[in-house]
């Protein structure tokens, strides 16, 4: 894993993440007004408009993939995967699938319940990046995740330069970041989809796992994204053999749903590298 800095972004990963989520935040600056896309923060992917067909949505991904190195097409109805996966290996794009867990009313019910009854680990404090957020926090929090596997969003996305939403982040007393996550209103306005966020990117610190401090960070990006950006619909990429991620969706009223996540990789872009866990 590397870390690049530059004068107006931090980002973290392997070379190959990096530069997809580069590639990402152009992209973003060109179509973001179309509500056919979708930016979560780290990769821009495609929802489709009124009409299309299957074979079209697979072809703007496809599209997508080869420009960024990976794509997603999102709520997919599950019976429809073996045509996009079959899409994408004619492309000579490498599939991948993730199970769409998503929730709506249950999702701020559950998360709510969680956060009153919850007694966070003694020193801990739950915060919020801003704007003003050091550089070296931002450094500490992307460390944190990609050791964790998980990629994050490029620090501009983080301290609000994108998507609105949300990146928190648990510390201890001596300032040690241990756990983080976040989410974002990643559909356009105009989109059918306007009132659902993207949620997730969790990771804690391999010293702290086992203390729910994940659930914690989760329900509260819920809580957030309901009350200050009108949120309704919250959804997260789930691998089908990543059943501790799967338990603590449920916990927060998020469960597997008919849908998927259908993406691919660019070998030629992204080698054999995962976009994340």
């Amino acid at each position: 894993m590397i870390a690049e800095t530059s004068t107006d972004d931090i980002l973290y990963g392997t070379p190959e993440q990096i530069a997809v989520v580069r590639r990402a935040r152009a992209l973003y600056r060109l179509v973001g007004h179309n509500p056919s896309f979708t930016f979560q923060g780290r990769t821009v992917s495609y929802v489709g408009c009124p009409g299309e067909s299957r074979a079209q949505i697979a072809d703007r991904v496809i599209d997508l993939c080869r420009l960024q190195g990976y794509a997603s097409a999102q709520f997919t109805n599950r019976s429809h995967r073996d045509s996009y996966t079959q899409a994408y290996s004619d492309a000579r794009l490498a599939p991948v699938v993730w199970e769409q867990y998503w929730g709506r009313g249950s999702a701020l019910t559950s998360s709510i319940a969680f956060l009153e009854a919850f007694t966070p680990p003694a020193g801990l404090q739950l915060c919020a990046v801003t704007a003003d957020t050091p550089d070296q926090t931002i450094h500490d929090i992307c460390q944190m995740s990609v050791d964790a596997g998980v990629l994050p969003p490029s620090g501009s996305v983080m301290r609000g330069q994108g998507p609105k939403g949300v990146m928190l982040f648990v510390k201890t007393g001596d300032g040690q970041v241990v756990a983080s996550g976040g989410g974002y209103m990643s559909y356009h306005p105009d989109s059918t989809r306007h009132d659902e966020a993207f949620w997730g990117m969790l990771a804690t610190h391999a010293d702290w796992r086992g203390q729910r401090l994940a659930c914690w960070v989760g329900a509260k990006t819920i809580q957030i994204l309901a009350n200050q950006f009108g949120a309704r619909g919250f959804s997260s990429g789930v691998k089908a053999d990543n059943p501790s991620s799967q338990a603590m969706c449920a916990r927060l009223g998020i469960y597997q749903s008919d849908y998927l996540y259908v993406g691919a990789t660019d070998p030629i872009l992204m080698g054999t590298t995962a976009i994340t866990r």
